[in-house]
């Protein structure tokens, strides 16, 4: 009984340590550069997209292309900065979809295509390469954000 009671609390600590914290540090928002591009979405869920122009204690302003938003960090819900670098994964995980699209392509259409018509080894490069190309590009064509403020 003692060693069950045990093992519930080792489990109810590795649960809670698992849990996201419900808000995140302020000055993870004002160690951001001036110029960043970011997405604030404000606590009744109107969403302003810009370069930030000042981060203060309790508020951030940013110039959106509607002129300058200046939102009070109570009101402040989520806040994200452009990442190139998650643009780059969101490519390579676009191109290893595509792969695998193409893949199931040539081993299901592409057999049946082989044995039927015969198949060049352009075609064959083909069935792989467009499908990688595709994902991959659109992996990579929409602007990736992390976010570095959130409050539930």
């Amino acid at each position: 009984m003692r060693q069950s009671i045990g093992r519930h609390r080792l489990s109810l600590a590795l649960l809670l340590c698992a849990l996201p914290l419900g808000a995140q540090s302020w000055e993870s928002v004002r160690s951001l550069k001036l110029l960043d591009r970011v997405k604030v979405l404000e606590a009744g869920g109107r969403e302003h997209q810009g370069t930030l122009k000042l981060v203060t204690g309790n508020a951030i302003s940013l110039e959106t292309g509607k002129g300058a938003v200046t939102i009070e960090k109570a009101w402040v819900r989520r806040v994200q900065v452009r990442s190139r670098a998650r643009r780059v994964r969101n490519l390579a995980i676009g191109a290893a979809v595509g792969l695998a699209v193409g893949a199931a392509i040539d081993q299901t259409l592409g057999a049946y295509f082989r044995n039927e018509t015969g198949e060049t080894n352009g075609d064959h490069a083909l069935t792989y390469l467009a499908p990688v190309g595709l994902f991959g590009g659109l992996g990579g064509a929409f602007p990736a954000y992390r976010t570095v403020y959130f409050v539930k």
